[in-house]
């Protein structure tokens, strides 16, 4: 009796580590002698060096804040004035390091990696495959595009960024690392107001797209001839 407890416990332990989500690691650095606070999804971190890493992070859609501080010299203490030099929804991966680089003028840079050490990693669903394996796959039934339930977030996600630069940093993001239908990449198109920030997602998203055939419809997206001509331009040559 005790020996089948503990077999019992062992498969409980086993399948309950089995269906934890998978963590991921979040890495911001600001460049800069200035003292700042990073703010992740409302958590407050400060950093001698300007750095923060965040490790067993919950995968999806973050909140990235950065804010520049003033010291009360007299006091030596933290003063009330800040300002805020980046703001912007990041995306993480499930079993993947993100780290991101915010210069002085609030640009940022992205570098994403995956844990190969998390065995789980291995076991992704195909839509978070790396770039470049999907690149070099022809094969059109590993092209599969997010469902619409991760679509759905997506989108959210975007709406969420009120800057449409801030939005069209965190698109590319979410383009290079998933796949879509030509009804996704439409959609998406118009959550944008700006006619060549429209233009930039249908070039960006051809590519990875599951139903090339169908792709005349992101053209109703558009709403200049010369907007549809460059766009038709870049799909000639990249075909």
């Amino acid at each position: 009796m005790k020996t089948t407890s503990t077999l019992l416990m062992a498969i409980f332990i086993s399948l309950a580590s089995f269906a934890a989500p998978v963590q991921s690691k979040l890495s911001i650095t600001v460049v800069g002698n200035k003292d700042v606070e990073i703010v992740v999804d409302n958590n407050r971190y400060q950093s001698n060096d300007n750095s923060v890493v965040i490790n067993s992070l919950q995968p999806g859609s973050h909140n990235v804040k950065v804010f520049s501080l003033k010291r009360n010299q007299r006091r030596n203490v933290w003063g009330n004035n800040s300002q805020l030099i980046y703001s912007s929804n990041v995306y993480v991966r499930p079993g993947y390091f993100v780290g991101i680089t915010i210069d002085r003028n609030g640009r940022a840079t992205f570098n994403e990696t995956a844990i190969r050490n998390d065995r789980r990693n291995n076991d992704r669903d195909d839509r978070y495959n790396d770039r470049n394996d999907r690149r070099n796959d022809d094969d059109n039934y590993s092209r599969r595009p997010v469902t619409e339930q991760s679509f759905s977030s997506i989108v959210q996600t975007l709406r969420r960024e009120y800057s449409e630069n801030s939005r069209l940093v965190l698109a590319r993001q979410i383009i290079d690392r998933n796949y879509f239908t030509s009804e996704q990449v439409k959609y998406m198109m118009q959550l944008f107001s700006f006619e060549n920030n429209r233009v930039e997602i249908a070039k960006l998203a051809y590519r990875y797209t599951t139903d090339q055939r169908n792709y005349f419809v992101v053209y109703d997206a558009l709403s200049y001839s010369n907007s549809k001509e460059q766009l038709a331009d870049y799909i000639r040559r990249a075909n």
